[in-house]
């Protein structure tokens, strides 16, 4: 899989869940996206699957990840 997702940001949201995770790579071809897990473990969801988040959005997801870090 490529890094070259132009279109994504360090973070998106599953449209499913409104889960906000790491994406680690993209595959134009197949427009398959790997993300990481909030267990560390990496999947594969379609592009379709998945969207961009706000920056409000990622500031709260930051604090929050920040606080529970803490």
């Amino acid at each position: 899989m490529k890094n070259d997702a132009p279109m994504f940001g360090e973070y998106v949201k599953l449209v499913k869940t409104g889960e906000i995770l790491k994406w680690k790579s993209y595959d134009p071809k197949t427009q398959m996206v790997e993300i990481e897990l909030e267990t560390g473990n990496i999947s594969e969801v379609h592009q379709r699957e998945i969207e961009r988040i706000t920056p409000n959005e990622e500031v709260e997801f930051l604090l929050k990840k920040k606080k529970s870090n803490s």
